[in-house]
């Protein structure tokens, strides 16, 4: 019996992330073998899809599946410290089985539009090894370390520590320059130098005030009892101190939002780490009142662009198509740069395999993001 199915479509996406007519997939279970376009391979039969759109997945390259219970919670225009101190509060209200199930319907509503891969950030320890054993998640875990001052950064690196001797598949990372103390960076660069980081990195205006001990960060870090003056970082720019701590020197970086990156600062970016990858959360920005102003300076930048969504607490969804489309209409991206940046270059920067990429047909959808995001839930190939 001959295992393989071979699919022909309406419309499909090249690798230089144009639409082109007349694709052919040859399938194997939800596995796609080989693909091209115009006549399919003489030795198989081929059968007709449904007219739409055929994607490969999409990856969601920052996200915070942990937090997919915060939805709704944080009000439309909330300061970033103020959604960490809600945060704060409302967790611990909830049970562990309320913030599991509302990952898994999350992960499930994203898969529905596309998405496959995620690069998750949590920090806890116990949501991270539930992630693990998740057959719904696909994807690389990162495990965050939060404190700014002992005793909790000392905490929180002990069970890291405790953890990667029993499960070496997820990467230890830190969450800021203002969320995690030297300490930890030193503990993430030679844990996870030679494998992956994703750090947030020039989220808000606030984090530029922080370098002079002053501002919203500051005053939320008092409150919260973490307020240290660490010299490392006294007077410096968080580019800079990051640079010379060692958190720039891994193979691969992922900067998260630089929303509020100066032209000066990814000029040092540039020229410090040109192999890094950003991270753009464009709904998530605007749900936080955050404007980007560096839109030019990033696209002409080496930089390369990823995608993510952030989380339910500060977006509608996981959804990376619905983020392509967010993007799309702020005029400063074209399709296929946006598509590129959710496919090919997200699987070559992620090291990716071609034979863990599922693809999706969006039934009755013309080739361009506007019409694949208002098709409804897509159908993966090996699910026909």
């Amino acid at each position: 019996m001959n295992i393989f199915e071979v699919w022909r479509g309406e419309w499909g996406l090249t690798r230089d992330a144009d639409f082109r007519a007349d694709p052919w997939y040859i399938v194997s279970g939800k596995q796609v073998i080989d693909s091209g376009f115009g006549k399919p391979p003489k030795e198989f039969i081929s059968r007709q899809l449904p007219p739409g759109v055929v994607v490969p997945g999409f990856v969601n390259a920052h996200s915070h599946i942990e937090l997919s219970c915060m939805k709704d919670k944080i009000p439309f225009g909330s300061h970033l410290t103020e959604m960490g101190g809600i945060i704060q509060a409302s967790r611990g209200q909830m049970t562990s089985q309320t913030i599991r199930q509302a990952a898994v319907d999350a992960i499930h509503e994203a898969e529905q539009y596309g998405t496959f891969f995620f690069c998750d950030i949590c920090n806890s320890t116990e949501f991270i090894r539930f992630l693990r054993d998740l057959p719904a998640f696909n994807g690389n875990r990162y495990l965050e370390l939060l404190g700014f001052s002992s005793p909790s950064d000392l905490q929180r690196i002990a069970k890291a520590r405790e953890l990667l001797d029993i499960d070496s598949t997820f990467y230890p990372t830190v969450h800021s320059v203002y969320g995690s103390s030297p300490l930890q960076m030193h503990f993430v660069r030679e844990k996870a130098r030679h494998t992956s980081v994703s750090i947030h990195l020039l989220e808000s205006p606030d984090e530029i005030d922080f370098q002079y001990d002053r501002g919203e960060i500051v005053a939320f870090l008092k409150r919260l009892g973490q307020h240290v003056k660490h010299q490392e970082m006294q007077g410096r720019s968080a580019v800079d101190y990051l640079h010379s701590v060692g958190m720039l020197s891994f193979k691969k970086l992922l900067l998260i939002h630089l929303s509020a990156a100066r032209t000066e600062d990814i000029d040092r970016l540039s020229d410090y780490v040109p192999h890094a990858a950003w991270v753009i959360c464009h709904r998530s920005n605007k749900h936080l009142g955050i404007d980007r102003a560096n839109w030019e300076t990033l696209r002409h930048s080496p930089l390369k662009m990823l995608i993510g969504t952030d989380s339910l607490a500060t977006n509608s969804d996981l959804s990376v198509l619905h983020e392509l489309r967010a993007i799309l209409d702020e005029g400063k991206y074209s399709e296929r740069d946006l598509l590129r940046a959710a496919t090919w270059d997200a699987y070559e920067y992620l090291e990716i395999k071609s034979n863990r990429i599922p693809h999706f047909l969006f039934k009755g959808a013309q080739p361009n993001i506007e019409s694949l995001s208002e098709a409804g839930v897509a159908t993966t190939l090996g699910g026909l």
